[in-house]
């Protein structure tokens, strides 16, 4: 699955990147979903007022190499 959807705080987690930092822990099973619908996941933030979760979105994409000194 691509995204995890918290109902009960109506945001939208990146599942690669989730983690503890986000709160969905504390989030009841019945308020989880799990998807791999981008189109799904767009009518939520356009029509339900869902958004994506600040910790995912700025999760490193790439990792960086330390420099050799």
């Amino acid at each position: 699955m691509k995204y995890f959807i918290d109902h009960k705080s109506k945001r939208i987690h990146s599942q690669q990147f989730a983690g503890d930092s986000c709160g969905f822990v504390s989030t009841p099973i019945a308020y989880r979903e799990f998807t791999n619908c981008p189109a799904y996941v767009k009518r939520l933030i356009e029509d339900e007022n869902y958004s994506k979760c600040t910790n995912c979105v700025s999760a490193p994409t790439k990792l960086h190499k330390k420099s050799i000194s």
